[in-house]
Parts: structure tokens; sequence; C-alpha cells
């Protein structure tokens, strides 16, 4: 095989790659493995949000509205969480081919690591408590 054919067989690898779908899971719920109030799980809610690029807005205790805009893209999403657990709730995408079920497979990364930054800043708060 000559060079060029490789070179545009990967792209053309790459870029199908990069199409592909997923799965649309509408919902991602944990556990909060701390003992901390519903203010404290707020709390490492947003921060971790906001660190990660989300605009983070409280609608009411026990829900917060998440909107990611990376590029063209966009995902709206609802958390509601209590003391013991939080969930991240699909309602909304832009430019992420979501349709029939299935959504841009970038979107489940997103979320993930909202979720794992979340775990995170619940260890963190969960680690103050013990220290005071």
């Amino acid at each position: 095989m000559s060079f060029k054919k490789i070179i545009t067989a990967a792209v053309l690898a790459v870029s199908l790659s990069a199409c592909q779908s997923t799965v649309l899971q509408k919902t991602y719920s944990d556990q909060i493995a701390y003992n901390l109030e519903q203010h404290q799980v707020e709390q490492a809610i947003l921060e971790a949000g906001a660190t990660r690029g989300w605009m983070m807005t409280p609608v009411k205790p026990g829900e917060i509205n998440a909107v990611l805009n990376i590029r063209a893209h966009k995902v709206v999403t609802s958390i509601t969480y209590d003391a013991k657990t939080f969930s991240v709730n699909y309602v909304d995408s832009v430019n992420l081919n979501a349709k029939n079920g299935k959504i841009h497979r970038q979107y489940v990364n997103w979320v993930t690591n909202l979720r794992q930054d979340i775990q995170i800043r619940l260890n963190a708060a969960s680690l103050k408590n013990m220290t005071k």
C-alpha cells in the first residue's frame, strides 16, 4: 500500500469514528458515600460543573440546571440531588444528533467527566467535615 493510501485510510477511519453515536442514557444516578448535608452536595455539584465549563443554575433545593456549550454543540441537563444521591438527567441538546434513542458519543464523555468531578468535590467536602 502506498503512503498516500495509508494516510487516506487513516483520515477516513478517524472521520468515521468521530461521527459515531451511542445509546442515549437519559439518566445517570450516583450514590453519595459521605455523610453530607444537602447544601454541601449542592455546593459540590455547582463547583464541579463550573470548573468543567458547565453553566450551573440552581432552580430550587434539590435541582440544578446545567448547560454545556462547546463549539457548535450544546447539552442541557437537569441535576437532581439530595444528601444521599444525585442524578444527571438529559433534557436537550444541539448538534449532537440526538434521535432514535442515540446521541453523539461525546455526550457520554462530558457527563462522565462531570459525574467524576462531582464525586471528587463530594469527597473534598467530606474531608473538610472530618477536620472540623
